[in-house]
């Protein structure tokens, strides 16, 4: 039971991954296009400082 709920949290964090991504391409090429609303300026921030966080903890985990 423990190794289902691990593969099920593994799971999740990939599809969250993956889909902020393409969010975040998708802000990147809006912001090419207009000039962001509030909300989509702090999205595109949020979501790079959540890239940068899971980053850093990777290299932790990895080597300590």
């Amino acid at each position: 039971m423990l190794l289902f709920a691990e593969i099920l949290r593994t799971l999740s964090l990939v599809i969250l991954i993956i889909s902020s991504s393409f969010y975040l391409r998708h802000l990147t090429k809006t912001k090419k296009q207009r000039k962001l609303s509030l909300s989509e300026f702090f999205w595109f921030i949020l979501i790079q400082v959540a890239f940068l966080l899971f980053a850093i903890s990777l290299l932790l985990f990895v080597f300590m």
